[in-house]
């Protein structure tokens, strides 16, 4: 019993920036239909944008976060203007988008790495205090983290189900031309949608990095367990991408409790597998 309330406990720990990532990168990809691969750098950026405000202008740690998501979904935007609509108007295809996604994730990869060097940075926080749950001790800075998400998922639901801009994104995802015709505005959607994912990532980054350390690679790191949990929990479905992203936080925190942590991914990887192969089953059926 304690070996599963330890990982319960742990795994919704390490799950709290995965899904903030997670749902980020489900939302660009329900919306436009290609995996951007490039996404890993934005919750690079996000840790590199609080570092430059917490490490180097001693801004206090819980303020910095605010700027930093904001920075991060400004960057996203950005990448979307400048790289991947005038790839979409020109009729690129999705595979084609994934390679220029790969291309300008090195990009943006390396040029961190030019611009900070491929030290570790880590972040200028007072010395956290803990709590008990359950025998477990959570850090004040883990509380944050999962109390956040919590409300950002809570909030990214209404804002998907209940407001007319959600309605907006789900119309045009499943039909754009429909959805013009409805008088939507498919370039202020978009820029919607792919800001609201560039502040999610942004937060992950901030959380992972302060949970561990800081490099140019830390997103990169990430990517391939973002988008199994996006093609796990379901093609555009944001609900079902915030329950893997749990899942994958269980499995890590469970085997890692058991072996050594690199054992984690790989069991995770066997877990999706699975998890995949008995939806494909089920279709047959």
């Amino acid at each position: 019993m304690s070996f599963i309330t330890d990982s319960l406990i742990l795994g919704v720990i390490q799950a709290a920036p995965l899904v903030l990532a997670a749902a980020g990168f489900t939302m660009i990809f329900y919306l436009n239909g290609f995996i951007n691969v490039a996404y890993a750098e934005s919750i690079t950026m996000g840790a590199y944008f609080a570092i430059i405000f917490n490490t180097m202008l001693h801004v206090n740690f819980y303020v910095a976060i605010i700027p930093s998501a904001l920075l991060s979904g400004v960057a996203s935007v950005i990448t979307y203007l400048l790289v991947f609509r005038p790839a979409f108007k020109r009729g690129v295809s999705s595979t084609e988008m994934i390679i220029l996604s790969v291309g300008l994730s090195f990009f943006i990869r390396y040029a961190i790495q030019l611009i900070f060097g491929g030290l570790l940075y880590s972040f200028e926080v007072a010395s956290p205090a803990s709590v008990q749950i359950l025998g477990i001790g959570i850090t004040t800075i883990q509380m944050t983290a999962i109390l956040l998400v919590a409300a950002i998922v809570i909030g990214l639901y209404f804002f998907i189900y209940r407001t007319n801009y959600g309605q907006m994104m789900r119309g045009l995802a499943n039909n754009e031309e429909l959805a013009m015709a409805s008088g939507i505005n498919p370039v202020r959607v978009s820029i919607l949608i792919w800001f609201i994912a560039g502040v999610l990532g942004g937060l992950s980054g901030v959380f992972y990095g302060v949970f561990s350390f800081v490099n140019p690679s830390i997103g990169w790191s990430l990517i391939l367990i973002i988008i199994m949990i996006t093609i796990v929990g379901g093609i555009g479905n944001v609900k079902g991408a915030l329950i893997a992203s749990l899942l994958a936080g269980v499995v890590i925190a469970g085997v890692t409790l058991l072996v050594t942590p690199i054992y984690g991914e790989i069991i995770l990887l066997v877990v999706f597998i699975i998890v995949l192969r008995f939806k494909q089953v089920r279709r047959v059926i």
